[in-house]
């Protein structure tokens, strides 16, 4: 584990990259302070999170072979998140007179990203986009449940974790579409 003594001796013995990296928070802290609307991005979260769910497909029909796995629900509902970041996106760029209704909003659309019952095996990770990897240490892992699922060769656990990943995205499509 990381302790003081390793940090110091390998990690980053002078913490230059500990200042920058503090820097670089404060800024996102400071630009989040000030702004009037929280600045996110749902509409690229989408993009990204279909990518994601492209890549699990891809390396599911090299794991599986002919048991090819159903994503097509998972990739519509990130389509369906994508679409409802967009039009919320439009809304962000002019503040609106509820602007505190809109960033109450863009937070819970977040927590709509949460599995219930968490992840298999770590109930205590709920996110159903990013979590720290089973094997990896502190290296995060994308759509963590399904991935995860693919690399024990468990397709019954795939199609249950597909099933969770889209159930948590229309969750966060409706809250996003929930302001008007």
């Amino acid at each position: 584990f990381d302790n003081f003594n390793w940090f110091k001796r390998f990690g980053d013995p002078d913490f230059t990259y500990e200042q920058e990296m503090a820097r670089v928070y404060g800024l996102q802290v400071l630009r989040m302070a000030d702004s009037d609307v929280l600045p996110y991005d749902n509409e690229d979260y989408g993009k990204e999170i279909a990518a994601y769910i492209d890549a699990a497909k891809k390396k599911a029909e090299a794991k599986f072979g002919s048991r090819a796995l159903n994503f097509a629900a998972a990739a519509e509902a990130a389509h369906h998140f994508q679409e409802a970041g967009a039009r919320i996106h439009e809304k962000q760029k002019k503040v609106p007179a509820d602007a505190a209704r809109l960033n109450l909003t863009l937070r819970e659309t977040e927590r709509a990203l949460l599995i219930p019952e968490g992840l298999p095996n770590r109930p205590w990770y709920r996110h159903a986009i990013y979590a720290p990897g089973q094997y990896t240490g502190y290296a995060a892992v994308v759509i963590p449940g399904v991935n995860e699922a693919i690399d024990k060769n468990d397709a019954e656990r795939t199609e249950q974790q597909i099933a969770a990943l889209a159930a948590a995205l229309n969750r966060a499509a409706k809250v996003l579409e929930s302001y008007r």
